[in-house]
Order: structure tokens, then C-alpha cells, then sequence
């Protein structure tokens, strides 16, 4: 039976995944968190003002099994 994985994201706001994913491995569902998360972390309207998001990737409703967090963070420097 192929595990299915919820990948829930955490920035401003929370974003709880209610359908999954069917992945063959843990290895697989850590690929798809880095996606999600580049994906958020690389578009500015989907990035919240904090610069972090957070990936949090369950095999049930209570059980989490990774977590991925990204931290985007722009700086000015003087010329």
C-alpha cells in the first residue's frame, strides 16, 4: 500500500492540506515539501511579510514526519 502524505504550509497564514498525496517513500513526500515550499518562497504574492514558510508533511491526521522551513530574507546594503 503506497503511503499517503498531507503537506500542510505555514507562513501569515495556514494552509491545512485535506486531500494528500499518494508517495511511494518518505523520500518522495521530503521532494514534494521542497517544492511547495519553493514555490511559496518564489512568489512574493504567496510569501507572507514574515519570509517564512513552513512545510509541515503528515502521514495521518495527528502524525507528523518532517518539517521543511524556509527562510527568505532580503537585505539592502548601501552602495
Amino acid at each position: 500500500m503506497v503511503p499517503r502524505y498531507f503537506f500542510d504550509i505555514h507562513d501569515d497564514a495556514v494552509i491545512i492540506d485535506t486531500d494528500g498525496r499518494d508517495l511511494s517513500d518518505r523520500q518522495a513526500a521530503r521532494g514534494e515539501a521542497l517544492s511547495r515550499g519553493a514555490a511559496f518562497a518564489a512568489d512574493p504574492q504567496k510569501l507572507g511579510g514574515s519570509g517564512v514558510v513552513v512545510v509541515t508533511v503528515r502521514d495521518g491526521p495527528d502524525r507528523v514526519v518532517m518539517r521543511l522551513r524556509l527562510v527568505c530574507q532580503i537585505e539592502d546594503v548601501a552602495d
